[in-house]
């Protein structure tokens, strides 16, 4: 491929195209200056945080030599340049074209709401896989198809990202993918290109708002609902309980929309009835009837997570996994084992046989809210709840993250989630200003493995203790960089310690509080 290849595709304000530019041969489309090679084109586009055309130069020195920008660029004259209207937009078309638009050889299924989007995309993933489908997963966990899982750096990844993994799923045999939808994703275009057989809406709350993220929640609701009203699905799948759902379905055609209800309103495709919390043995879960055609009229479920939005998440996957011909018992089958990580994640530890320990990704005052009653209603002992929030932006969570835990929780260890470049004590003393005065035990540990180690030393029998805010996260952004960490192993490196309980102090004990 050329630049002269590239040329006819695009809309171009202007260009200067070096002499050995128009034989210079293009390998790989590129906006990541740290990536540039001798055969990328690097695209400058302006981004919500940097702009691409401050690093044109570093790009330059990997070897780039062609490159696509808003402006003019002070670089040497072997250096081609094409000056367009919009280097995103440029991107996004160019990216699409550049791998054969793959989207049209895939049946996609897109998935959007505050929470559940993960749970859901995993279970229908993981039912399809054990059934024979060939489907992949692109979302928060990461990217899985045919036994590979692959990082992202986003839960839907950028529009170049996006196309090269549908792109190689595709070549691989992959049919079928399900991808969750962010609202930012939506909003910037990441979605650009795709073209969705089946549509999902999960549940919307106040989340993302502020900073880098979206303005305001008018804003984030306008960009949920592009899924709905901009890619003409086939197929809709929506959680009627959800506020909301009229919302995303106002103006919507579409041929064929399944509705679901946990709490069993009529004229639901697919509702709940008789739904009750049970346990297998220490590790809470929910049973109820699966009313409606898909369910062949009634089918007995029981499910390995708690609570009623997991009743919505099951009945969402249901009627996903029905237009994949997936039979509803089948689905209801899995949910007696399937685990998605960091979703409710029960881990068991052999020295705390008679203790229960849930990693949950809860990173927000609603999902911890909701994870703490759903807790409680098992009856626990007490309920240890370690949480932080992310440094640098989000502030308004600290505040309704703090106050969830101290109503819902007996004690709270107040400790880091991703500080990045904010000072862990900073983001700590904001949540604990937000608990203020409180009878319960409060600790402040920045450490996050250390605080896990307290979190284990405390539980007693029928204590649940839960690690909120990561979930399936295995790594600590501090200082911009990604370190490993896993809460799973360190559970497990703690009960092959047996630990004890320590020497750290909770806040309102009359001793000083140590921090570690």
């Amino acid at each position: 491929m050329t630049i002269r290849d590239i040329l006819e595709q695009i809309d171009v304000v202007s260009s200067y195209i070096s002499p050995k530019g128009e034989r210079h041969r293009i390998l790989s489309l590129c906006h990541d200056s740290r990536r540039a090679t001798p055969q990328s084109l690097f695209f400058c586009k302006s981004g919500a945080v940097v702009d691409g055309h401050a690093f044109a130069s570093h790009a330059y020195n990997n070897g780039a030599r062609l490159f696509i920008a808003e402006r003019e660029l002070d670089l040497p004259k072997d250096a081609s340049v094409i000056i367009v209207p919009n280097a995103q937009e440029t991107l996004s078309k160019l990216a699409v074209w550049f791998y054969g638009n793959p989207a049209k050889s895939l049946r996609l299924i897109g998935i959007t709401g505050t929470k559940g989007k993960t749970t859901i995309a995993l279970s229908v993933y993981s039912i399809a896989e054990s059934v024979g489908k060939k489907i992949g997963y692109i979302g928060t966990n990461g990217v899985y198809y045919n036994g590979q899982r692959l990082e992202t750096a986003n839960t839907t990844p950028d529009v170049l990202e996006m196309q090269k993994i549908l792109r190689q799923m595709a070549d691989s045999g992959i049919d079928t993918v399900v991808i969750e939808v962010s609202s930012q994703a939506l909003w910037q275009e990441r979605t650009y290109g795709l073209t969705f057989d089946t549509v999902a809406f999960t549940n919307l709350y106040e989340d993302h708002i502020g900073g880098v993220e979206h303005p305001t929640f008018e804003h984030y609701k306008k960009s949920k609902k592009l899924l709905f009203s901009e890619y003409n699905a086939k197929n809709i799948v929506v959680n009627s309980d959800s506020q909301y759902a009229k919302y995303m379905l106002k103006g919507v055609e579409c041929d064929n929309i399944i509705t679901t209800s946990a709490k069993g309103k009529k004229g639901c495709t697919i509702y709940a009835k008789n739904t009750t919390k049970t346990s297998n043995g220490i590790i809470p879960g929910v049973s109820f009837t699966c009313c409606g055609d898909i369910c062949g009229d009634r089918l007995d479920v029981f499910m390995r997570k708690p609570g009623l939005h997991n009743v919505e998440n099951g009945l969402v996957t249901i009627g996903i996994c029905s237009l994949l011909g997936i039979e509803a018992a089948i689905v209801a089958n899995a949910f007696a084992t399937v685990s998605v990580p960091g979703r409710f994640e029960v881990v068991t530890l052999e020295s705390r046989p008679n203790s229960l320990f849930v990693i949950d990704y809860a990173h927000n005052g609603a999902s911890l809210t909701a994870v703490l009653k759903t807790l409680r209603e098992y009856e626990p002992s007490r309920i240890i709840c370690l949480f932080g929030s992310v440094g640098g932006r989000t502030f308004g969570r600290r505040h309704e993250l703090g106050v969830a835990a101290k109503d819902g929780a007996d004690v709270l260890i107040i400790t880091s989630d991703n500080p990045n470049n904010e000072e862990p004590m900073s983001v700590i003393k904001d949540i604990a200003c937000a608990v203020g005065e409180c009878e319960k035990p409060v600790y402040l540990i920045p450490d996050r493995e250390e605080a896990i180690k307290k979190a284990v030393s405390l539980a007693s029998d029928g204590d649940f203790v839960l690690l909120a805010g990561k979930g399936h996260e295995t790594y600590q952004l501090i200082c911009g960089e990604r370190i490993p960490f896993s809460e799973k192993e360190i559970l497990e490196h703690c009960d092959r310690l047996n630990m004890l309980d320590g020497d750290i102090q909770p806040l309102n004990s009359k001793e000083p509080v140590p921090i570690v």
